[in-house]
């Protein structure tokens, strides 16, 4: 597996609400699929990251994971 740093970033996160991880490419959601521990939303980055170096490796750097506690927001 590759060891790179995954980019996390913090989006509409409310105080005393639960947060929810997702994995994103180029800023656009990459599966439905909401995470609630980082550490889920970093191993599904990891694979997302390998199989993009395999075909298009200067985008790898475009997978980041957003933490939130409205993913219904991010498309």
């Amino acid at each position: 597996m590759l060891s790179i740093m995954i980019n996390v970033r913090t989006k509409n996160l409310e105080k005393g609400s639960n947060p929810y991880f997702v994995v994103t490419r180029g800023g656009r959601r990459v599966e439905e699929k909401n995470y609630t521990t980082q550490p889920e939303a970093e191993l599904r980055a990891a694979k997302l990251v390998s199989m993009v170096s395999k075909y298009s490796p200067h985008e790898k750097n475009n997978i980041s994971i957003v933490r939130t506690s409205e993913p219904y927001r991010i498309r």
